[in-house]
């Protein structure tokens, strides 16, 4: 893109409602800031722009040792981009097999980041896999790319995305064959992976305590919702007094 298109992104990010301060932003030679051009201009649905400005990114090679302690790392920078270059192909053109490229990139990368995320759950991205299948009428691949995930994970106990996504996503598949009892109970496993609070876990009891089903799967629901904790734990900041 040239630099009046570069400048026109910029200056709509930097005057949005929630505006990112340009100095932040406005660097196009630095691919992070590209980075979050495009993906700021995705969630203003600007998608067109979005996606122009998100291609510049697609050949970029992260430093996986890049691990700041604040912001985000190179890593999580392409893995959120080919995130949202996957979600605009498939709401634009329904192109499965390029939405499920992204997708199955962006997972290949966050597996491989041995340093913690600060952003989305990595297990997302092998979640977004499945509702993309499952909106093509290949359920029934889903489940079983959800079932084998479940068996490459077996024995990685405690917080788990990867096994979280699994199971949430065999709950809604009993959910919508009608069976809410099964749901109910693959969800209440689910949580058994996921980052919860003080908090949460009162809303989990009050989840497996609800009176029917139903109910129950719908509690489950809501506490997906919500973000307790972050899923994994980050590093202390270091805090330099001698400045």
């Amino acid at each position: 893109m040239n630099e009046q298109e570069w400048q026109a992104c910029v200056n709509h990010v930097a005057g949005g409602e929630y505006p990112v301060p340009r100095g932040m932003i406005s660097n196009y030679n630095d691919w992070r800031c590209r980075s979050t051009v495009g993906r700021a201009l995705y969630w203003m649905d600007e998608v067109e722009a979005a996606m122009h400005v998100l291609a510049t990114i697609l050949d970029v090679e992260p430093d996986m040792e890049d691990a700041p302690e604040m912001g985000l790392s190179e890593a999580e920078h392409k893995v959120l981009c080919l995130r949202d270059i996957a979600e605009i192909v498939w709401k634009l053109a329904r192109n499965e097999d390029a939405a499920l490229n992204y997708l199955d990139q962006a997972y290949a990368l966050s597996r491989a980041y041995k340093h913690p995320f600060r952003s989305a759950s990595r297990g997302d991205m092998f979640y977004r896999r499945l509702a993309i299948l499952r909106e093509v009428g290949k359920e029934e691949q889903a489940v079983q790319e959800a079932e084998k995930m479940l068996e490459l994970e077996a024995g990685n106990d405690g917080i788990n995305p990867y096994r979280y996504f699994a199971y949430k996503f065999l709950a809604e598949h009993e959910h919508n064959n009608g069976d809410d009892e099964k749901a109910a109970q693959l969800f209440a496993e689910a949580f058994r992976y996921y980052p919860v609070s003080e908090a949460g876990e009162r809303d989990l009891a009050k989840a497996a305590a609800a009176e029917t089903a139903a109910g129950r799967y719908k509690a489950y629901v809501f506490c997906s919702t919500i973000q307790y904790k972050p899923w994994e734990e980050l590093p202390p900041a270091i805090i330099r007094r001698d400045l």
